[in-house]
């Protein structure tokens, strides 16, 4: 008769004991009188959870899956272990420290910025809002992320390629959350979640245009208003807001500037909603009126209809006064977008360009290339020189052309023979 052997030994450390036919420990504790068991591959992550372990702070990966999976179905649990929880435990849950976010922080932003977030907070945050701000790390956030990608994919919107900007948004709100409540909590945004958000490359249009490309895109309109509006938001160097905003009392003719103060929003829909008084930077600049610019708004502003539009400034309650305008009423930006993207198709520069912001871009380029990186900085109102240089604008090519000759200029002087003509000069110059 075979002698019966125990299936479970016990170890030198009290509530944990090993399992001979697994291999793995498991531990044991209790809680306000509820037992908690949980079983480990290693000896020391075994003591680890005895020494650590309490409900209202760390969490397994399957505790966390299951959390979620109330949520969301089919989470593939993992058995990776959270040990510690993320910053101290002051009770929030996620919705409760969103609620302190929209308290605090909405009443600094714009309009439709709050418009933006609210949106966000229903949809890509709504998974989240069950959990204590204790239990998001970054092991939480894969299984999240995993699973936005999969409902974006079922739900094939042709749009979204990443969830970049969602991650910034929430990456912001993490951040105001430590700096305002829990300076121990660490925000565990991490550049995999940006790469599990992928769901296809973006293959963005990155050309800028030339001054001959943009006369031929001139030639693409075959109305002189749509016209009118491309060529003053070249010329403005701005965001075609900042056209569709212009008021006629931020015109002044006489001393040839344009004052870019408010600026154009629109809905949802893509039309009108209201003139913001401040640019997206946050600041007001100046527009040098040239000959050109001053032909287009002086017909523009003798183009306005005797009764003015129905919109009212939100700021002065005064009624808002539009330059660009049809039949008084402020453009929108659909109405844009049909003409610049119908233009660019009949001169055949579609394949290249698309929307509206490449002239923002043309624009800094022609005066990089022309004039200097310090001059397309100014033109365009941007703070930071960094943005002008590797974003909105490439290194002149000329340049390297110019440089090549001012070198060899200071080496050989005005001779016309270089070292490729004269071998022993070539050599002289080796040795």
């Amino acid at each position: 008769m075979k002698k019966n052997t125990k299936r479970f030994l016990k170890t030198a450390h009290k509530g944990i004991r090993k399992d001979e036919q697994s291999g793995m420990f498991e531990a044991r504790k209790q809680i306000d009188g509820k037992p908690f068991r949980d079983v480990f591959s290693n000896l020391r992550d075994a003591i680890n959870w005895k020494k650590t372990f309490h409900p209202h702070l760390t969490y397994t990966n399957t505790e966390l899956v299951r959390g979620i999976d109330k949520i969301q179905n089919n989470i593939a649990p993992s058995n990776t272990i959270i040990t510690k929880p993320n910053g101290l435990d002051l009770g929030y849950k996620f919705r409760d420290a969103w609620d302190l976010y929209e308290t605090f922080h909405f009443p600094l932003l714009q309009k439709s910025s709050i418009k933006e977030r609210e949106k966000y907070r229903d949809g890509f945050l709504s998974d989240l809002m069950s959990f204590k701000m204790i239990e998001i790390n970054a092991k939480l956030l894969d299984i999240f992320m995993k699973k936005q990608k999969e409902k974006a994919l079922v739900a094939k919107v042709k749009r979204r390629k990443n969830f970049d900007n969602d991650l910034k948004l929430l990456k912001a709100f993490l951040n105001f959350y430590r700096e305002n409540y829990d300076e121990q909590f660490s925000n565990p945004i991490l550049k995999r979640h940006y790469a599990l958000g992928i769901i296809k490359k973006s293959e963005s249009k990155k050309e800028k245009m030339t001054l001959k490309e943009f006369e031929l895109f001139l030639s693409g309109f075959t109305c002189q208003f749509w016209r009118d509006v491309a060529e003053a938001q070249f010329f403005f160097s701005g965001r075609v807001q900042d056209v569709g905003g212009l008021q006629v009392e931020s015109i002044f003719l006489e001393a040839k500037k344009v004052e870019v103060k408010y600026v154009a929003i629109w809905g949802d829909n893509k039309k009108f909603w209201y003139l913001k008084d401040i640019p997206k930077n946050g600041y007001e600049r100046w527009v040098y009126i040239n000959n050109r610019l001053s032909e287009i708004l002086k017909r523009r502003i003798e183009d306005r209809p005797k009764e003015l539009c129905e919109h009212f400034s939100e700021q002065t309650g005064k009624r808002l006064d539009f330059v660009f305008h049809i039949d008084g009423e402020p453009i929108s930006y659909r109405q844009v977008q049909y003409q610049y993207n119908k233009a660019l198709k009949r001169v055949g520069l579609d394949d290249k360009f698309s929307s509206t912001h490449f002239l923002r871009k043309a624009m800094a380029k022609a005066t990089r290339d022309n004039v200097s990186l310090d001059a397309a900085q100014a033109i365009g109102g941007w703070r930071d020189i960094k943005v002008v240089q590797d974003i909105y604008t490439d290194i002149p090519e000329d340049l390297s052309i110019e440089a090549s000759k001012v070198i060899e200029n200071l080496i050989y002087g005005n001779k016309t023979n270089s070292p490729d003509d004269d071998p022993s000069r070539k050599l002289s110059l080796v040795n």
